[in-house]
């Protein structure tokens, strides 16, 4: 095994920076794939498997020499134009265990599905390879901002958690990791942010060189040296790199060393045609392909409903064979076909252990099942508070017993014996958990998801006023002191993080793009055709402005002297 990683000839980095997150950050054409490509020689090098997740379809050179004539390195590669073998989008699990079961490096080529498929295959592989993943492996994630995006949506939701379990916690389960992109702005922050190490390359966009400061700024303290290196970035050279390392104490401008392997990232200049390298590295797919089988059986030896299939089978044939009828007795012999009992028993046998591992099996993912709370609160200090709590009755008039005032006139008062309805039970908390600010009606209505225009929603209004739960005014909507009463007091107020998760997941998808670039950008407002162009959406369009009266109708965003701005209750919830 190598001692460190050379990826330059005056720089190398420490070996164990192979089961760390390392960022790979420059424009296009200025070095980034290529700089990658290096690292993932090395880390090969060192006897660490390394999985490529392409999304353009370029990493194929691997498996030649950097002249085309020789072997390169021992890759697999699954899917795209030189696949050895196909990469369907249902196989993440299936791959992630023929990687960490057999120890192989793979390329896996995403360039032949579209975004969704290529994604659901992505959280598939990740979440499978983070749970059973325990000795050292690398994984580059190429293009970053389509695997890791800045915009969560509630399709994406689930990928970028196993993206920042990997970045977060990876380095105890033995996993590094290489986020590589020339747009860093588009990737989530929440992973970026985690990044131990970054590669900086060429690089001349001004958001680009904004998310660039803004890990600086996280990671070290602002000095001269981080502000002469921003000011080098438009400029540095093509194959220049500063690499950035503050936990290793490193900062260092190097020139990146030329790759040992085909250059298959190189994009042909006008009159040149594509060279096509004349040998690959060998490799025994027949001996893949037998344990590629195997871990597909094992797979469906784990599988519930491949064990109910099983079993109905069993069952099956066993009934046959005990529903058979003796056959006719004739004049000279008699024969009687009867199931010997060593046959009955073996098949009784056989489906009583599936019967078991089947119920072992359910009862583990019954166990490992949770259904998250769409608006979670403290708990309530007695069971039977809701949704039926005794109360106080409150004297007509004047105060009640602790002195507050009672509810205004045509607000009703509380009765002793409150019972709300699972729905305007939800109402009621929704408020207690925004309070003290005031909701509009179409706000309350979105944080307790129901419908404001429909009669259910007059019934349960009816229903909280009738109780003396409300304190309305034409500012918006609170709780009264015996609406706290009735949720036994006050809940945790809702975080700003908290609602805007909310929100993400019950907008439409181009009304939470909308808000996530609003967010971005606050507490500056953004013009609609800035806000148009960061949605990628012509604001001329009735699809803009559907989305944009969606975020202004509910509340999150405001027009401010012909742009739009989020709202302070979006981005400080109840905590302002």
């Amino acid at each position: 095994m190598s001692s460190g990683l050379r990826i330059a000839d005056d720089l190398e980095l420490p070996i164990d920076m192979v089961t760390e997150p390392i960022g790979i950050l420059a424009n296009r054409g200025r070095g980034k794939s290529y700089s990658t490509h290096v690292l993932v020689e090395e880390i090969h090098g060192a006897d660490v498997p390394v999985v490529v997740l392409d999304v353009k379809g370029d990493w194929w050179g691997l498996r030649s020499s950097a002249d085309g004539q020789a072997d390169g390195l021992p890759f697999y590669i699954f899917g795209g134009d030189h696949a050895d073998l196909p990469l369907e989008p249902t196989a993440g699990e299936l791959l992630a265990d023929l990687v960490v079961d057999e120890r192989v490096s793979v390329v896996l080529d995403l360039s032949h599905m579209s975004k969704t498929k290529a994604r659901a295959f992505t959280v598939a592989f990740a979440e499978r390879l983070y749970h059973r993943n325990r000795d050292p492996l690398f994984v580059v994630v190429d293009e970053a901002d389509v695997l890791i995006p800045q915009r969560a949506t509630a399709e994406t939701a689930r990928l970028l958690g196993a993206m920042e379990d990997i970045a977060k916690r990876g380095r105890g389960r033995g996993i590094g990791m290489a986020v590589v992109t020339q747009r860093p702005q588009e990737v989530a922050k929440s992973v970026l942010d985690l990044m131990d190490t970054l590669l900086l390359l060429g690089v001349t966009g001004p958001r680009s060189l904004k998310s660039i400061s803004e890990w600086i700024s996280g990671h070290v303290d602002e000095d001269t040296t981080a502000h002469e290196v921003m000011a080098t970035l438009p400029s540095l050279p093509v194959g220049t790199a500063w690499v950035w390392s503050p936990m290793q104490g490193l900062l260092q401008r190097v020139a990146v060393r030329r790759i040992r392997t085909f250059d298959s990232h190189a994009t042909p200049k006008p009159g040149q045609k594509r060279v096509a390298p004349g040998a690959r590295a060998a490799l025994d797919l027949q001996a893949l392909g037998e344990r590629i089988t195997a871990t597909v059986e094992k797979a469906k030896a784990d599988d519930p409903k491949h064990l109910h299939r099983r079993i109905a089978e069993l069952e099956r044939d066993l009934a046959a064979e005990r529903s058979k009828p003796a056959p006719a007795p004739t004049v000279e012999r008699v024969e009687v076909h009867v199931v010997p009992d060593e046959t009955l028993e073996v098949f009784s046998g056989l489906a009583g252990q599936l019967l078991e591992q089947l119920a072992t099996i359910d009862g583990r993912l019954t166990a490992a099942a949770r259904v998250p709370t769409p608006l979670p609160s403290r708990p309530r200090p007695a069971a039977d508070r809701a949704p039926t709590t005794r109360r106080r009755a409150r004297p007509a008039g004047g105060s009640d017993t602790r002195g507050g005032p009672t509810p205004a006139a045509g607000q009703g008062a509380p009765s002793g014996d409150v019972r709300l309805r699972a729905g305007a039970h939800r109402m009621v908390e929704a408020l207690g958990r925004m309070a003290p600010l005031r909701l509009t009606k179409s706000q309350w209505g979105t944080v307790a998801k129901l419908k404001t225009s429909g009669g259910t929603w007059s019934t349960y209004l009816s229903d909280i006023r009738r109780a003396g739960l409300i304190d309305e005014t034409a500012a918006g909507y609170t709780l009264t002191d015996a609406g706290f009463d009735y949720l036994g007091g006050r809940p945790e107020p809702m975080t700003a993080a908290e609602l805007q998760d909310h929100y993400r997941g019950i907008l439409r998808s181009g009304a939470v793009s909308m808000l996530d670039a609003l967010i971005e950008a606050y507490p500056d407002p953004l013009t609609r055709d800035e806000l148009g162009e960061a949605v990628g959406l012509a604001t001329s369009g009735g699809t803009f402005s559907t989305y944009l009266s969606d975020l202004v109708r509910n509340g999150l965003a405001e027009r401010q002297d012909g742009a739009v701005v989020a709202t302070t209750v979006l981005m400080h919830g109840a905590d302002q």
